[in-house]
């Protein structure tokens, strides 16, 4: 209801307030009029604003006049999810309106911390000669990059050009976690989608980086920043932050300062385990018959469902993403395609189809094999890819299916029919070696 109550007053904004901002030509025209903040929106509720934005606020003293720069700027077309996750999204640095940009991040839940620049006169030329530079038509596009070249990266090297590079020297010491780890804290509170990442990476985000590297993370960029002090013109260690307040504070939730699997990655592994042992817990003898059968068929369709096509969207992400966080991985051993193949099967398992069963056998006997491969692949000393997380719980899965299936395929055999009630041969008489054995349907 609070979304719904402030959506006239968004749109009365919209509409009454320009987005950009339209600023004097002489704005900035005397350096040491200028006061330069570092703005930071904190996450939002949704997916995309998990990771927060960075921006800069300049104010012109002289004119009483104030931009926010901005290099997340972009158009949401059909499909923008899709979209984020097989292409690099074109997005622009623009010249924002500060009172417009805040009050919709108000509106949005988010919160606003500012920190002001204690930078020389000459230092705040450049930085603005930078950032319309970088604001102008003709060069404002670039090609989004979620981890290395967003809106906090973008911000981070004007910062850095403006300090003569002081910046990048200082953040060349190594970051305490990888993209992994940080992403695993970003998305803690939307667990699916956290899982089906840690899933979708490979190790191309295991490898360890630099704060440079970290400073992509807004957050982390404006912790780097109050951490960062330079030498003045009078040789002197000054702070490059000289204050910082919150300009609006929310009840969001910061992400963890450190990673950790979420509780669906336990509900998950717990919930396959349990199937898998109350299915291996059925005595042998009675493994065909049809309240068993149905369960079991349900059972690869529920894993079909669920991790089949999770492994199916990870594998066309590997062949068609531009991004290279999405190329070859060690998890398409334990979910691929194949996986996606036991919806259809499991149904089939269950109305009673033999040929279901038999083809769900050697997709799982194949997906057993791959579990075994990607365990070697993870001893090995060549592989970097963090595959803990996702291969706990797709392990559970292909390797409770095989021995199921194990246990059923060894289990005394009798017919069955379409719907896979049990076809018994009636017993022949002592010595009767003649006649022919006639079929019946129990009863």
């Amino acid at each position: 209801m609070g979304r719904l109550a402030t959506l006239p007053l968004l749109l009365g904004l919209l509409w009454s307030t320009p987005l950009l901002a339209a600023t004097a030509e002489d704005f900035g025209a005397q350096p040491e009029a200028l006061r330069i903040q570092v703005v930071t929106f904190g996450p939002g509720t949704y997916v995309q604003e998990r990771f927060g934005h960075s921006a800069l606020w300049v104010e012109d003293t002289r004119l009483g006049e104030v931009a926010l720069y901005s290099y997340g700027v972009t158009s949401h077309g059909p499909a923008a999810e899709v979209r984020y996750l097989l292409e690099r999204p074109t997005y622009w640095a623009a010249r924002l309106s500060v009172e417009h940009s805040f009050f919709l991040y108000r509106a949005r839940g988010r919160s606003i911390f500012l920190q002001e620049l204690d930078l020389s006169v000459e230092q705040r030329r450049r930085l603005l000669a930078r950032l319309e530079r970088d604001v102008n038509p003709e060069t404002r596009e670039y090609a989004y990059d979620p981890l290395r070249g967003n809106c906090a990266t973008r911000l981070r090297d004007a910062l850095d050009d403006a300090l003569g590079g002081a910046l990048h020297a200082r953040l060349a010491g190594p970051a305490a976690l990888t993209h992994r780890e940080h992403l695993r804290r970003y998305t803690r509170d939307t667990p699916l989608f956290q899982w089906a990442l840690m899933l979708w990476l490979n190790d191309d985000v295991d490898a360890p980086m630099t704060r440079w590297e970290e400073a992509a993370f807004p957050l982390e960029l404006a912790r780097a920043l109050a951490e960062f002090s330079f030498m003045s013109e009078l040789g002197t260690s000054t702070p490059l932050v000289r204050r910082s307040h919150d300009e609006h504070l929310t009840t969001t939730i910061p992400p963890p300062l450190a990673p950790g699997p979420t509780s669906l990655t336990r509900g998950i592994l717990a919930l396959l385990v349990a199937g898998a042992m109350v299915l291996l817990a059925v005595p042998r003898a009675h493994t065909h018959r049809r309240a068993f059968q149905i369960t079991f068929g349900l059972y690869h369709a529920f894993i079909g469902a669920t991790l089949g096509t999770a492994g199916a969207i990870g594998f066309v992400l590997m062949l068609g993403s531009e991004h290279p966080y999405f190329g070859l991985n060690e998890n398409q051993w334990l979910a691929h395609p194949l996986s996606l193949a036991l919806l259809p099967l499991g149904l089939g398992i269950a109305w009673g189809n033999e040929r279901a069963e038999r083809r769900a056998r050697h997709c799982v006997g194949v997906l057993a094999l791959g579990s075994l491969l990607a365990v070697l692949l993870k001893v090995s000393p060549t592989s970097h890819q963090d595959t803990l997380e996702p291969m706990t719980v797709l392990l559970a899965a292909n390797v409770g299916l095989a021995l199921v299936h194990v246990k059923r395929w060894r289990a005394p055999q009798t017919l069955t029919h379409r719907r896979g009630a049990s076809l018994r041969p009636e017993p022949l008489p002592p010595g009767d070696s003649t006649r022919a054995a006639t079929l019946h349907s129990p009863r």
